[in-house]
């Protein structure tokens, strides 16, 4: 067999031109809804280095893009830029332009969390280096081509970028060192929100402590997952919340710290600042004296008590 006959014709060259960012539109019969908050992202972080060229096809006086929306808008906005780099292929008609778009589409493979974090680990961007050395520290591998997991694998770097964002480190690695004591075949996000759930919110942290937590984690491992499920289809929650409550009933349980005494009334600093000295002095020595003075009954100090069966009330009437 010819091998030229294996492939398709390729059909007629594109052209590729810079073209007025004005004179290009977008035609929404075919075209996905505009996610203006990725516009605006794409604006802010603008560089022809990642922009590449758009595709675009005749119509009119100007040009529909069938491929690169967003890159469109967001060079829009930018005041420094007028032309954009575009590939410009031939359509009839609309039905034609929509079958560009599908084609361009259909085969296209986006970029998973788990390359983006690889890709920004080799340009030394992001908090990727950070959160390998975490979870490295914690006793968790992240691996690059993710498939026969080992115990405390995981490739749930998108949730462990999280936790890296919003506490610091010591902190994170008490998470991850706690999840990593269930030797999970991976560590899912499941298992990092359930984990970060318990330990931070008001209604179960003051009742475990992270120790044993994970002895617990390690004596039930994935053997609780079932009864998780069924809570959280029972109570309408997610599964990591219903994974996170199956968790707390088997874990130890410790007394809350007693709350401090309430201290003794003061003239608030605030207040203080905007008497003069002397007065702020008296009245500091008047909320004192108060504060010292017993609670009395003041009738019963004077009157003495009252006969059975009459009020302090009747006593001072009569007297």
């Amino acid at each position: 067999m010819n091998e030229e006959n294996i492939f398709p014709d390729p059909g007629e060259l594109p052209v590729l031109d810079w073209i007025e960012t004005d004179r290009i539109a977008v035609d929404p019969l075919y075209q996905r809804p505009l996610d203006e908050q990725r516009v605006n992202a794409m604006a802010k972080a603008f560089t022809w280095r990642s922009f590449g060229a758009i595709v675009v096809v005749p119509s009119g006086d100007g040009y529909h893009v069938t491929d690169g929306q967003h890159r469109l808008e967001a060079a829009k906005l930018h005041p420094k830029v007028t032309h954009v780099p575009a590939v410009i292929v031939q359509a009839d008609d609309i039905a034609q332009e929509a079958s560009i778009f599908v084609d361009v589409n259909k085969n296209r493979k986006n970029v998973s969390a788990l390359e983006l974090f690889f890709a920004e680990l080799a340009a030394g961007t992001g908090s990727a280096a950070e959160t390998l050395r975490l979870s490295s520290h914690a006793g968790i591998r992240i691996p690059k081509f993710p498939g026969n997991f080992k115990p405390n694998d995981t490739i749930a770097v998108g949730e462990l970028q999280k936790l890296i964002a919003g506490y610091v480190e010591s902190r994170v690695v008490e998470f991850l060192t706690t999840v990593a004591a269930g030797g999970f075949r991976p560590i899912t996000a499941n298992h990092l929100k359930a984990v970060e759930h318990l330990l931070t919110d008001r209604e179960f942290a003051p009742h475990i402590a992270a120790e044993d937590l994970a002895h617990t984690i390690k004596a039930v491992g994935t053997s609780l997952d079932k009864e998780a499920r069924r809570f959280a289809a029972t109570h309408g929650v997610t599964f990591w919340k219903g994974l996170a409550s199956t968790w707390f009933q088997k874990c130890k349980k410790r007394r809350p710290a007693a709350s401090p005494a309430p201290a003794a009334k003061t003239i608030p600093s605030k207040l203080g600042s905007l008497v003069r000295p002397e007065m702020a002095q008296r009245a500091a020595e008047m909320a004192a004296r108060q504060s010292s003075q017993p609670k009395t009954n003041v009738t019963s100090s004077v009157m003495g008590d009252p006969a059975p069966g009459r009020s302090a009330l009747d006593q001072r009437r009569a007297s």
